[in-house]
């Protein structure tokens, strides 16, 4: 397997793939619940209704279905949900296991964006998230690695990724550090109060209250924290004698907001991302017997 300047391509991108996909996937299994009253008419809010409310460049469920009906394709609205229901987890199911990878990948990017804009009044962090990790699944070559489609096709090696994962990184480091500058830059998280009042917003979930620690410095110090880990994200992981230590204190930043804000598909997915881009690539690779070579270049 190719190797180049000690990262493992294979390593990095399949588990990017595999994990972004899953996410994605077990993320829209779980509204499932609540779907008929998040996308239907007899739901919470109308459609319709909720369309003007979104932006005019965004493609909808109604704009989609609209957009059909000119193009002489009668479908009803509920039709049109029921096929974006079945065709949304497909295309993910499809991008997970490398078949047809790209298409399913574009085809996954499409149908997200389409469901979470029409329903843009209830999108969080995880929704922005999840669709440029599946717009990364797009243009990398995530395809290229374990997955069927290499069943396939002739054999090649581990494609070059390098130029990929340096975009990967390069987002991560300005997501991170303007995530901590709006943070320093108002009185709310030095002091420990922004933390406190998310621990405390009514639609979060804590595994357990943490009042106990409110006439201890745990708020201001676990602010402070947060901050230094998100503005120094870059010259952390960054650096080989850090990275490990940086990359530890942000897994365990995000299972904090896992355990104690509820957000558990938001703090799954950075995880993966963070991961992805810092400790897959550095995934030892095993020295394969010479007779064992083409064998593996079947599946990598």
């Amino acid at each position: 397997m190719n190797n180049s300047a000690g990262i493992n391509h294979a390593a990095w991108l399949l588990f990017f793939r595999v994990n972004v996909a899953g996410i994605a996937l077990l993320h829209f299994l779980a509204i499932q619940p609540d779907f008929t009253d998040l996308y239907s008419y007899s739901g919470y809010i109308y459609p319709d209704i909720m369309d003007l409310s979104t932006d005019q460049v965004s493609l909808t469920l109604v704009r989609f279905q609209e957009l059909l009906n000119q193009w002489h394709v009668g479908i009803s609205y509920e039709a049109l949900l029921w096929v974006c229901r079945i065709a949304y987890p497909v295309s993910l199911v499809c991008l997970l296991l490398g078949l047809l990878t790209r298409v399913n990948a574009v085809i996954a990017l499409f149908l997200q964006l389409l469901l979470i804009k029409s329903i843009h009044l209830y999108e969080y962090g995880v929704d922005g998230y999840t669709t440029f990790a599946l717009f990364y699944c797009c243009i990398f070559p995530v395809g290229r690695v374990y997955s069927l489609d290499n069943r396939w096709r002739r054999p090649n090696r581990v494609p070059e990724a390098g130029a990929f994962l340096f975009l990967l990184r390069a987002h991560l480091c300005i997501a991170y550090f303007f995530s901590g500058f709006d943070k320093i830059i108002g009185p709310s998280w030095r002091n420990g109060e922004a933390l406190w009042k998310a621990l405390h917003s009514h639609n979060y979930y804590s595994v357990f209250p943490l009042d106990f620690l409110a006439a201890t410095p745990f708020f201001v110090v676990s602010g402070w924290l947060t901050v230094v880990l998100e503005m120094g994200y870059f010259a952390g992981m960054n650096n080989k004698y850090t990275r490990k230590y940086w990359l530890a204190g942000i897994v365990a930043l995000h299972l904090f907001i896992a355990l104690f804000m509820g957000l558990f598909f938001f703090s799954a997915l950075l995880i993966v991302l963070n991961l992805s881009a810092y400790l897959a690539p550095y995934v030892r690779q095993e020295k394969l017997q010479p007779h064992k070579q083409e064998e593996m270049q079947l599946y990598s």
